[in-house]
């Protein structure tokens, strides 16, 4: 064998290994991609192409031989198919007419829904309407009320109505926003208005007992003299006893009636425009305010008083000036009592130092201009009169201003300054 027939024999031999493994892989049915790859690298596409066209016979003939087995079968599940399919267009049917019934029945329902939802909403509306309404109504009944109280001069009421409003409504309870700024706007004038009226009573209060200081001065050195004419009766009756006791007449005896006498029984005025002036300011948070009017203005009369007019002679107008004096210290001792800290005891106390420093001043220019000496004793002996009043009685009349502190007080030592003036003239 020549070697040229030798290499063809190889050859040979080599395509048909091949195109049998081409042939194993169609046959097994593994994937299509392999077998192209392989079948390009070795150069046999064409092997792979008739081993392909083989197989789509091989199974072109099963599936004819499978279809003539089951053909019986196949027909009658294509009409079945057909069956279903007439089925499914009913199906469709009936479920396009339930459908077009629901959207008709769902469009009525969906506008009652819309129109409770919207009733829903009214309702609520009126309900916080309500609800607003007759919180303005409770706070419109207060306002009115503070307005009756107000005109009818209740002015301690109506401060409790307006800070009523103020702490339960004025915060966050006023839904209404300009009624709440007119609130926010008249209550400060009203508690301004309040104050006017309450220091506008207590002016003519001011000037009332200004007037009536005179007469309660001379009612309360009158009492003290009839006090003092009583105690000194009493002394002589004792003595007389005493004297009776000493001669053997011991079956006599005798009794000290002692009768009290009731400031506010014998001095009676009215200080309840100043007590409620008082009241009404530290209900508007201002009573050091109204404490610092009141002293200034009788610190102010206290001076006026001191005054010496020219228009009448000393001697008849000196037991008027000084009762007059007397008067205004026994208000002001019963307001230093009685009216919770309006009148502090050092005030007082001041307003007195002043009245003696002057009185004593007063006195002695209108001594020094005297020439009978019954004229001088006149007046020296009311004046003693009054000021052994001022110190000494502790229970009557005069006591409280008399003996609030010790014996040492700076009260009786001007007391004491001023009767030693009064000796210096004898």
């Amino acid at each position: 064998m020549s070697l040229k027939t030798k290499k063809k024999t190889v050859a040979d031999n080599g395509d048909t290994g091949e195109d049998s493994v081409l042939a194993t892989m169609v046959s097994n049915g593994e994937d299509l991609g392999p077998m192209v790859r392989f079948a390009f690298e070795t150069g046999r596409p064409e092997s792979l192409l008739h081993q392909l066209k083989g197989l789509v016979k091989k199974k072109e003939v099963e599936i004819e031989e499978l279809c003539k087995l089951h053909y019986e079968e196949f027909i009658i599940a294509v009409d079945e198919l057909r069956g279903v399919l007439v089925d499914a267009e009913e199906l469709k049917s009936e479920l396009s007419s339930d459908n077009f019934r629901l959207q008709q029945v769902g469009t009525s329902l969906l506008s009652k829904l819309e129109e409770l939802l919207e009733s829903y909403s009214i309702k609520n509306n009126i309900t916080e309407a309500i609800k607003m309404s007759k919180n303005c109504i409770q706070i419109l009944d207060l306002c009115v009320k503070c307005n009756g109280h107000v005109s009818e001069g209740r002015f301690y009421p109506a401060l409790k109505a307006v800070d009523l409003i103020e702490k339960n409504y004025l915060q966050n309870n006023i839904p209404v926003r300009a009624l709440k700024i007119l609130i926010e706007k008249q209550i400060p004038a009203l508690k301004s208005h309040i104050k006017k009226k309450v220091c506008s009573e207590v002016n003519e209060w001011l000037v009332h007992i200004r007037s009536d200081a005179k007469d309660i001065g001379q009612t309360a050195i009158g009492y003290a003299s009839a006090a003092r004419q009583r105690e000194e009766d009493m002394l002589a009756r004792q003595r007389k006893a005493e004297e009776q006791s000493c001669l053997g007449l011991e079956d006599l005896s005798y009794t000290l009636d002692v009768e009290e006498i009731d400031e506010s029984s014998v001095l009676k005025f009215d200080l309840t425009p100043l007590y409620r002036a008082y009241h009404i300011h530290d209900c508007l948070g201002i009573p050091d305010e109204f404490r610092d009017y009141y002293y200034n203005n009788r610190f102010l009369q206290l001076k006026s008083d001191l005054q010496i007019s020219s228009a009448q002679p000393f001697l008849e107008s000196h037991q008027t000036f000084l009762a007059h004096i007397a008067g205004y210290f026994i208000v002001e001792d019963r307001v230093l009592r009685t009216a919770g800290g309006l009148l502090s005891p050092t005030e007082l106390e001041t307003m007195w130092e002043t009245a003696v420093a002057k009185v004593t001043a007063v006195l002695e220019e209108q001594f020094s201009n005297m020439d009978s000496a019954s004229h001088l004793l006149l007046v020296k002996d009311y004046v003693a009169s009054i000021c052994e009043k001022f110190k000494d009685s502790a229970d009557g009349i005069f006591g409280s201003l008399s003996n609030r502190a010790s014996k040492q007080s700076a009260r009786k030592k001007s007391l004491d300054m001023l009767k030693k003036r009064l000796r210096d003239f004898n």
